[in-house]
């Protein structure tokens, strides 16, 4: 990633914002060039329970209703969709008793909306089978979308990488190293957690270059594809950059989980 102007540490507002508004083009394209197999939901879909009805039923500390397994599959299976695909994953969450799953979330969340303890809640949830801490942000994420951050690979790229694609070892330490980021970049724009989520994603995914301008739909469902970009693309100027001083935030230490388990 060459372009300042993208870079997590001096993105402006303005520029911010205009990469928030490319999320829903790039999520369509996706969905459109990948479509589900039979029996499946679209990634679109997904995206629209993920950020959608499943925040409306568990964000706040009193959630219309309590999460349950097949909650945590749907989202899950999301997780797959949008970013690194893991076969044996679902099977592993999957095999978690019902029962089990929604006493474990329900004290998990009691829990963080007591003390706002990221690390004891997600220490928690990773109690079930098949979670790790990046599900695990996930499950939490949907809880409190304004505060908690998804530990995905883009945003764990863009935030702690420099905008650079590499290893992730998916572990306590490394999402102790997301969280401040995202709290230091939230702080300073005024943004929430899962924004930066999204803009992540939408700088990350951009392998055509496209986001260092902007990105010019040729429906309002779809984007042109790479090698229509020199023909079809009318890039509009990219926002001017606001100086604006990063401010650090302070932020509860986490613990290392003393379970490896998958992410």
């Amino acid at each position: 990633m060459t372009d300042t102007d993208i870079l997590s540490e001096t993105i402006s507002l303005g520029r911010f914002n205009e990469l928030l508004s490319q999320y829903d083009l790039f999520i369509a394209s996706m969905s459109e060039d990948k479509p589900p197999k039979p029996g499946q939901s679209s990634l679109l879909t997904l995206d629209e329970y993920r950020y959608g009805e499943a925040t409306d039923l568990f964000r706040s500390n009193k959630p219309k209703r309590q999460m349950a397994l097949d909650d945590v599959k749907t989202l899950v299976d999301w997780k797959l969709r949008h970013g690194k695909f893991r076969p044996t994953l679902m099977k592993l969450v999957s095999s978690n008793e019902e029962e089990v799953v929604s006493k474990i979330i329900q004290e998990a969340m009691a829990r963080y909306w007591l003390d706002d303890n990221v690390t004891k809640a997600m220490d928690a949830i990773t109690k079930l089978k098949g979670i790790g801490p990046a599900t695990a942000s996930l499950l939490l994420s949907v809880h409190d979308p304004e505060r908690v951050i998804f530990f995905s690979d883009e945003a764990f790229w863009w935030l702690c990488c420099n905008g650079q694609k590499s290893p992730i070892k998916y572990n306590a330490k490394e999402y102790q190293q997301l969280n401040i980021a995202a709290e230091k970049l939230a702080k300073r724009l005024q943004v929430g957690a899962t924004d930066i989520e999204k803009v992540a994603y939408v700088v990350m995914k951009d392998e055509a270059g496209q986001a260092s301008t902007s990105i010019s739909p040729r429906s309002k469902n779809t984007l042109l594809k790479p090698d229509k970009k020199a023909e079809e693309a009318k890039p509009k100027p990219a926002a001017k950059r606001e100086n604006s001083s990063v401010i650090d935030t302070d932020t509860k230490p986490l613990r290392r989980s003393q379970r490896q388990k998958a992410s």
